[in-house]
């Protein structure tokens, strides 16, 4: 049982890791095999098809995002609207600096299987994007936050954060800004919370 339990996780170890590279269409079953060192037909014994694989990869990626339970929890805590902005950030950006891999699978998935993602991200997503957006919803009344749509907000976050994440360095020409969370966190609050007090723009530096 432990030599089976080994090998499914070096298949999805490995299918993780050539997918988020190559894509659905740029990885191969045998590929897959090869570096998990496991039999192609091994695969095909858990995974019918390489469309299985492939979607069991990403939930697989996608499960260590909703497993962080005590961080949603801080989330939560929250004293004021800017201390609501920075937890969200830094949640985000703590998520996307430690998953590379999941940032560029789900970028894939949307290009190549959007319709079989929903069912994932239901479970998945929604879960972690209500938190989040309920803590930017407890803050919002009389405060810079009142005009935002939470789930909107949250969303445009990450998705920012997750953009960012691959074509920083190709477009500013220095290293992803991730190296630093507490910081990256601390500028996209501050970014944010200037926006919507309609305040000067802060400079920021990464």
């Amino acid at each position: 049982m432990t030599i089976e339990i080994n090998s499914r996780e070096r298949m999805m170890a490995a299918a993780i890791h050539l997918f988020s590279r190559s894509g659905y269409h740029g990885t191969t079953t045998k590929e897959v095999s090869k570096l998990a060192n496991v039999s192609e037909s091994n695969i095909f014994r858990y995974y019918p098809t390489k469309r299985d694989l492939f979607l069991s990869a990403i939930e697989h990626a996608l499960t260590k995002v909703t497993g962080r339970g005590e961080a949603l929890v801080s989330v939560l805590n929250a004293s004021d609207a800017q201390g609501a902005l920075l937890s969200v950030f830094e949640l985000i950006s703590e998520t996307v600096a430690q998953q590379p891999e999941l940032v560029r699978l789900l970028h894939f998935s949307a290009l190549e299987f959007e319709p079989d993602m929903e069912p994932l991200f239901l479970q998945h997503v929604r879960p972690y994007v209500a938190c989040l957006s309920n803590s930017i919803r407890r803050w919002s009344h009389g405060s810079q936050l009142s005009e935002m749509d939470p789930k909107l907000t949250v969303l445009s976050f990450i998705a920012t954060v997750m953009l960012l994440q691959d074509l920083f360095p190709a477009l500013v020409g220095s290293a992803s800004p991730f190296a630093n969370v507490g910081n990256t966190a601390s500028a996209y609050a501050e970014l944010w919370s200037r926006v919507l007090a309609k305040s000067p723009l802060p400079q920021l530096h990464f």
